[in-house]
């Protein structure tokens, strides 16, 4: 025993330093103190409130960071205890940062973030303009360029009609050299002999083009001796030219005549034309083309030429987003596999993961996963991204925003210019797709987000429009600067939800995309931002619209992928805005959300028993994640003031049954981890642990224990031993749980956990059969029995000896047999230094688990001694009665 008194000490000396130097800082608003200091008193739940984000930038010591993790802060006894659920959640963390690997990015206090995939992208079968719903007045996706031939042309400016064929001249012949010496008017000439060519050979092609560069290269010069209607008229002939090369060279040439109007439309149609088929992308890396497409639409006005404005932006859509849709297919088909990658907490739970387990967004890794998956596409991309970057596509693509905006504002857009504002945006929304490593293209279009916002505000009743408008927000609130940017927006952003479901009946494909994405963005936005979370609970009108939606949702049967994508989105706002102490306890009283989320978590579940589908798996995921923030924050009774209706604390009693049911039917592993995580959180408080405890959740609990004490699903083994903590803590949950050979199940679960040198595990066993040993009676029946408790002991006893710990200890000892290394052995100090951060975390984990269980091991003894000390008075009682005894004896 003085082996063991004198570790204790230590940690008692370690702990007292960080209580004193605790003391001199401010207490956060954020954090109480426990106002039970009994002993028996602390080992029961503990109701404190979240810790705020911010404390984790104080950055302590180690030892003192793990204590903080476990919830222990060095008082008497068993000292200050956290809940469950943050034991297990935040000593994850703690452990994937000891061991370098990915950590997910989690809320401190038993609230955490939710991620999802992007939104689902239907794939369209090839390059066209606004996919397969049409718009009214809309110009074609396909169209033909004859229809210029009737035009009277009423400026020299525009393309004439075909004139009859001037006075024969001599030609010269298919050189190159011969074409420079000769004159624009005899270049012209040459065009015209191929007028209305359709197919043609390679040899015509190549002298085609000869003829177009030598045309451009003049024209570049601004040569003026010639007339600008009249080099049009020899490129008039070449529109319907089957090659693809000989429409993008007339089109340069007329780019570079600087002209406007119906000309400046023409052009974009023939690039248009081009770029609408893949194969053809290689071509406009041969010339500069673009750039000159860029200047063309420079003198272009969205509202007075809005077709070419179309065309354009349609090509720069095309060109840039070629993979774009493959990249989303593939980071969705995926999704699941990167999200149980990026856990640090050791799981080995199989095959199976799921997606709230990794809390930080996808897109940091998205440019590796795509240039693993086409990286030849994506260079190509980037390259044309980065030209029209550098060219200034995008500050004109914003001009454009702006005027549409200022247009929508005092007139509602329709015809050409609200489809000039659908292809802008798409396009917009290409470049925003590939430009991570583009830091001026992301600092552009950081600057178009709060106009992309008010084109979605100006679009509203044009769903096609606003879905693409909608759509771009929601790929740049990927993007970290962007989010940034948006953030300010959040409720305004909210507000979009508004006029989605005014109409009611049956939602549209269209409209649930809208909805859908509209999720996703707040989502993202609010994983990230504080402000933004407070911003958007305290705009009133906001919430009603979110509220409003997921009813509206709610009430519709589940028969397509796109609603419960949408629900998915939707239900991750409310997740990730209830990370926040001050909203997360103000949703706890919000009309209709306790009966969204309790009938999406039976609905759900009840899907999943009769059909598995990864989206209703999903959906039930992301429930039970806005659940287990939302409960962290309901461990109190609620107030005497009216509940709300439907809110989550007016349906505690249903929820925990609820709960309990869904618990006893559930298959999936993963799902009983969450399910696990969210009673964690909800048996904090009374009413619920009794509710659930009377749904026969207690056996519940026990069951998964027994099929997981030597399992490998480690993280449902910690989140159900954290759940045991919390109902032991009530004092008719003791005597039912030793008949179901719950003290076996501990002592089982406690050898498993020292065997691994597991000290995070051991610890919560311990504080298990701490809440246990708190009850006399179980206390005497269990040191009656002498064998389980006898096991305890030795266990403890045997694991406290500080030879086990790691040499750490004894560093002084073999300071002079370390070898010397030069001052600039950099590699080697960095290796020393990881061994050591190595040793600290472990050597911390395991002064936790030492405090804990010194103080479990002096309960057993003190058990086992009044037990004696009981025994012996009973003997002494038995020889002082009469001479009968001592009869019976010697007989």
């Amino acid at each position: 025993m003085s082996l063991l008194l004198r570790r204790r000490s230590r940690s008692e000396t370690r702990s007292h330093e960080i209580r004193t130097e605790k003391a001199r800082q401010p207490e956060s608003e954020s954090e109480t103190k426990s106002d039970k200091p009994d002993k028996e008193q602390l080992a029961k739940h503990s109701h404190h409130h979240h810790h705020h984000h911010q404390m984790r930038h104080n950055a302590p010591h180690a030892s003192e960071q793990s204590l903080n993790k476990l919830g222990l802060v060095a008082t008497s006894g068993m000292g200050r205890r956290k809940t469950s659920a943050e034991l297990i959640s935040e000593a994850k963390m703690f452990l994937g940062e000891s061991v370098g690997g990915a950590v997910p990015l989690m809320a401190t206090g038993g609230a955490r973030l939710v991620s999802t995939r992007r939104p689902i992208t239907p794939r369209e079968s090839g390059r066209v303009l606004y996919g397969k719903v049409a718009l009214a007045g809309r110009p074609p996706s396909a169209f033909s360029m004859r229809y210029l031939q009737n035009e009277k042309p009423s400026t020299p400016r525009q393309l004439p009609a075909l004139s009859g064929s001037g006075p024969a001249t001599p030609m010269p012949t298919r050189n190159g050299a011969l074409l420079c010496q000769s004159s624009t008017e005899t270049l012209i000439e040459l065009l015209k002999q191929h007028s209305g060519l359709k197919d043609c050979s390679d040899e015509t092609v190549q002298h085609i083009n000869a003829i177009l560069q030598e045309l451009y290269t003049r024209v570049r010069k601004q040569e003026r001796s010639f007339k600008r209607g009249f080099i049009l008229g020899g490129l008039y002939g070449l529109v319907e030219c089957t090659s693809p090369r000989v429409l993008l060279a007339v089109a340069r040439v007329v780019l570079a005549l600087r002209v406007t109007g119906s000309n400046l439309t023409g052009a974009c149609k023939l690039i248009f034309k081009v770029a609408r088929h893949e194969q053809h992308d290689a071509l406009f890396h041969e010339h500069d083309v673009l750039e000159l497409l860029i200047d063309g639409l420079g003198h272009a006005s969205p509202l007075d030429e809005p077709e070419a404005c179309i065309y354009a932006y349609g090509c720069i859509r095309f060109l840039t987003a070629s993979s774009a849709q493959e990249r989303d297919d593939a980071l969705n088909r995926n999704w699941i596999g990167l999200e149980g990658s990026g856990s640090g907490s050791g799981c080995a739970s199989g095959s199976e993961s799921h997606p709230l387990a990794i809390a930080a967004l996808m897109p940091p890794a998205l440019s590796a996963i795509s240039a693993g998956l086409c990286p030849r596409k994506l260079t190509g991309q980037q390259t044309l991204v980065s030209r029209l970057a550098r060219h200034g596509a995008v500050e004109l693509m914003i001009l454009h925003l702006q005027m549409l905006n200022e247009a929508g504002a005092t007139k509602r857009l329709q015809g050409p210019p609200l489809h000039t504002l659908y292809q802008l945006s798409a396009a917009m929304r290409a470049l925003a797709d590939v430009c991570q490593q583009q830091q001026r293209l992301q600092l552009q279009l950081q600057l178009a987000c709060p106009h992309l916002i008010r084109a979605a505000e100006v679009s509203m009743g044009e769903l096609e429009v606003q879905a693409n408008v909608v759509r771009t927000l929601s790929v740049l609130s990927e993007d970290s600067d962007c989010c940034e940017t948006l953030h300010n927006y959040a409720a305004r952003i909210g507000l979009l939800l508004g006029p989605s479901c005014a109409g009611g009946g049956q939602c549209s494909e269209r409209l649930l995309a809208v909805l859908s994405r509209l999720g996703y963005m707040l989502g993202n936005i609010l994983a990230k931002h504080e402000s933004a979370r407070i911003q958007y609970f305290h705009n009133d009108v906001a919430m009603e619209y979110l509220l409003n939606v997921l009813e509206q949702l709610n009430d519709r049967p589940a028969t397509s992928v796109a609603l419960l994508d949408a629900q998915i989105k939707l239900i991750r706002v409310v997740a990730n805005m209830s990370v926040n102490p001050e909203v997360g306890a103000g949703l706890g009283n919000v009309r209709s959300l306790g009966t969204v989320l309790l009938k999406l978590l039976s609905k759900t579940s009840d899907e999943l028993a009769k059909k598995k589908s990864p989206e209703q798996q999903e959906l039930l995921h992301a429930t039970l994640g806005a659940l287990h923030n939302l409960c962290f924050y309901q461990d109190k009774q609620a107030a005497a003031q009216p509940l709300a209706e439907g809110s989550l604390q007016s349906l505690i009693d249903d929820l925990s049954e609820a709960l309990a049911k869904v618990l006893g039917h559930c298959q999936t592993s993963v799902t009983k981890v969450e399910l696990a995580r969210v009673l964690g959180n909800l048996t904090r408080n009374e009413r619920a642990r009794r509710c659930f405890c009377a749904a026969g959740g207690l056996p519940l609990m026990v069951q998964q224990l027994t099929k997981q004490a030597a399992g490998q699903d480690y993280e449902l083994r910690t989140c159900a031993i954290g759940v045991l903590v919390n109902l032991l803590g009530d004092g008719e949950q003791r005597g039912p749980f030793l008949q179901l050979r719950g003290a076996e199940l501990l002592s089982l679960l406690l050898r498993g956990s020292l065997e691994q040198e597991d000290w995070f595990l051991a610890n919560i066993v311990c504080q298990a059969l701490w809440n246990l040993l708190i009850d006399g009676q179980c206390a005497a029946n269990l040191c009656q029995s002498g064998n389980i408790l006898d096991e305890v002991s030795d266990l403890l006893a045997d694991y406290l000896d500080e030879e086990r710990m790691l040499p750490g200890d004894n560093d002084n000892d073999n300071e002079e047999d370390e070898p010397e290394r030069e001052p600039d052995d950099v590699d080697a100090d960095a290796d020393v230094a990881e061994t050591d951060a190595d040793a600290d975390g472990h050597d911390a984990l395991w002064e936790d688990f030492a405090l804990v269980a010194t103080d479990l091991l002096e309960r057993i003894q003190n058990n086992f001694d009044r037990q004696q000390q009981s025994q012996t008075l009973v003997l002494q009682q038995t020889d002082n009665e009469d001479d009968n005894d001592v009869f019976i004896e010697e007989m």
